[in-house]
């Protein structure tokens, strides 16, 4: 095998791994589609409601909430023909604890807190527009 072979397939391993074993298509040698929602209790959205908190990655669903993110949770995903920049975050039901902070964040303001029922609706809306995206 040679080495870019070996780059391809550990390449498809870490899509298997993120998207799911056929629920990710390749539309050019960069770009992606794959499915937003996995099940009723699992879903993967575009958001650019990360933010690092020391050095832990979190996800916010409120003024003052966020959900604690591992690493291989979150991937970086681009679309340059829409200008999005922002990040692919794998949810799952049973894990899905938003923390509160003592402070509020700055840079956001929601309406109200996002359940994870809330994220779900959003990841049909994505779904039904199904963008590529660039990893």
């Amino acid at each position: 095998m040679s080495y870019s072979e070996f780059i391809k397939n550990q390449s498809n391993k870490d899509k298997d791994f993120f998207f799911g074993k056929d629920n990710w298509k390749k539309i050019t040698n960069k770009y992606y589609t794959f499915k937003r929602i996995l099940s009723n209790d699992e879903i993967i959205i575009v958001t650019n409601n990360i933010k690092t908190i020391k050095s832990s990655l979190v996800l916010l669903v409120d003024n003052n909430k966020a959900v604690y993110l591992k690493d291989w949770q979150v991937r970086r995903c681009y679309n340059y023909n829409e200008g999005i920049d922002a990040y692919l975050v794998k949810l799952n039901r049973k894990y899905f604890k938003p923390y509160t902070f003592s402070f509020e964040f700055v840079d956001f303001a929601f309406e109200k807190e996002n359940t994870f029922d809330d994220l779900l609706q959003i990841a049909k809306k994505q779904q039904d527009e199904n963008l590529s995206f660039k990893l």
